[in-house]
């Protein structure tokens, strides 16, 4: 219990590294945790139970929200009314943006469209990653919401509607695919975009997925893409200008 208030029921969706911290957490307070995608039934039933406020962030599946629900509360990385979407982090990279951040706002029936509660900008830096910034929201994310759970009534009543924005929507498999006649300059930025959760490429006309690499442009006359050294601790790929060094442990081969 925090803030006086108590943390009743779990979801979450499938186990993975991203989940497990949340799982680990349910297991020792012995809260009770949910997989399922949840239904409008399950959902009355914990306000019956007095569940009075929901909580979600980066939650996989659009929560049913009763009507007799006191508060219902989603956390979104950007600055709404820009950049609702599915992926705002990496597209916050690819179009060089100035600013992230966290807003809290109220869950409708419609993905990052309800009033905003509260809200706190994020600088970029120019050599932001996925990894890094998830970092910052990390630390943000929880103060803000602290801040918010102390007075949840006052900043309900004095919440904003949504007017204009961008929607930013899904990116594809070719948004997180490198070619390497692209420029060092472009493939840094996909790198940096996704992280460590990987972009798709082909090397030695194998497919496979990069979870971290390292780039510096440099002059050379090898055609892009070609090996320039391999050994047990690395790969060294010509680029269009440059070349990406791709430790072995963040090189994984992939089905074509």
């Amino acid at each position: 219990m925090r803030d006086n208030h108590e943390i009743s029921y779990i979801f979450t969706g499938e186990t993975s590294p991203y989940t497990d911290q949340i799982i680990a957490f349910a297991k020792q307070t012995s809260c009770p945790i949910f997989f399922d995608k949840p239904s409008k039934e399950h959902m009355e039933s914990l306000v019956r139970d007095g569940v009075e406020c929901f909580f979600a962030a980066e939650y996989p599946w659009r929560i049913p929200i009763p009507t007799s629900l006191n508060f219902a509360i989603n956390v979104h990385p950007t600055l709404l009314p820009y950049g609702k979407g599915p992926t705002p982090l990496p597209s916050l990279i690819l179009k060089e943006s100035r600013y992230s951040g966290v807003t809290l706002h109220k869950m409708t029936s419609k993905f990052d469209d309800g009033d905003i509660l509260l809200q706190e900008a994020i600088t970029l830096d120019a050599n932001e990653s996925f990894d890094s910034l998830s970092a910052k929201l990390a630390v943000t994310t929880p103060l803000l919401l602290s801040k918010l759970l102390s007075n949840l009534h006052d900043f309900c009543h004095r919440s904003t509607p949504q007017r204009g924005g961008s929607y930013w929507p899904k990116l594809s498999r070719e948004d997180q695919t490198v070619h390497w006649n692209s420029p060092t300059a472009t493939l840094s930025k996909q790198f940096r975009a996704f992280a460590s959760l990987g972009v798709y490429s082909e090397i030695d006309g194998q497919p496979c997925l990069i979870t971290a690499a390292e780039w510096e442009l440099h002059s050379h006359s090898e055609q892009p893409g070609t090996i320039l050294s391999a050994d047990n601790v690395a790969l060294i790929i010509a680029t269009n200008d440059g070349l990406v060094r791709i430790p072995r442990k963040h090189l994984l081969s992939i089905t074509p």
